[in-house]
């Protein structure tokens, strides 16, 4: 039970990767604060936890109203008692990719309010508990957009690109109270029963939540305390270049 005693918070618990980190983190014994603006999908991830045996809050925040979000901080400590684990995972994009010329001027902003205030807000809020602990584990949510950038896909990879230098500032900041910050870059993600098949990686597949999970699950342990600052890529390899050479 490697985060026995130990309280999460997961932002996009409701589903995909934030779910597989919620299930995956509550197995290994940690207290979950399911954090999902879908109270439906958010409230399944919770029930599935608390059938496995294991101690659940959720909470439907809208994690771009800092108000909203210091009224769930509050609550976890309430109910919980302490924070030692942020997972900073719900984030998106539009939904169809649009060159950058044919995007609206202005209708970008909310990728940024969910991608970069949303991180900001949950860590700005969170911090000074742990601060005052000297103790803490802080894992964001970058992609591989923000290292290659991906066409038809500007603003996602500009606001991930602003996640990796918030990550590496506030690793120097919080190094000194004991806390680590880290981020993950996930690459072809599949929320199929099965991996399907792709060109795109050198592993010739897709990857999957409960593959992101198990990285997660180490970073945010004892095991990686001499860990901050650092991406990490969960890609199959789709970065190192073109196939076919």
């Amino acid at each position: 039970m490697r985060f026995e005693c130990r309280t999460a918070i997961v932002t996009g618990a409701g589903h995909g990767i934030g779910k597989a980190i919620a299930l995956r983190l509550a197995r290994e014994g940690a207290q979950i604060a399911a954090v999902d603006i879908d109270k439906a999908n958010m409230e399944e991830t919770a029930e599935t936890i608390r059938k496995a045996g294991g101690a659940v809050l959720e909470l439907a925040v809208d994690i771009t109203k800092i108000d909203e979000v210091k009224a769930g901080v509050a609550k976890i400590l309430a109910d919980f008692g302490k924070i030692d684990i942020l997972i900073n995972c719900a984030g998106g994009g539009f939904q169809q990719g649009i060159d950058f010329k044919d995007i609206p001027a202005g209708s970008w902003q909310w990728v940024f309010d969910l991608n970069i205030n949303g991180t900001l807000n949950f860590t700005h809020s969170v911090i000074p508990h742990m601060i005052e602990r000297k103790y803490g584990k802080i894992m964001n949510f970058s992609s591989i957009a923000s290292k290659t950038g991906l066409p038809k896909r500007s603003i996602y990879s500009a606001s991930k690109g602003a996640i990796d230098g918030f990550t590496k500032t506030l690793a120097m900041e919080l190094g000194p109270y004991n806390i680590n910050v880290n981020s993950v870059s996930p690459g072809m993600i599949s929320y199929d029963a099965e991996p399907p098949a792709t060109n795109g990686t050198w592993l010739g597949r897709c990857g999957t939540p409960e593959e992101i999970a198990s990285l997660v699950s180490f970073l945010v342990s004892e095991e990686a305390s001499f860990i901050t600052g650092a991406d990490y890529l969960v890609d199959g390899g789709r970065v190192l270049g073109p196939k076919g050479f």
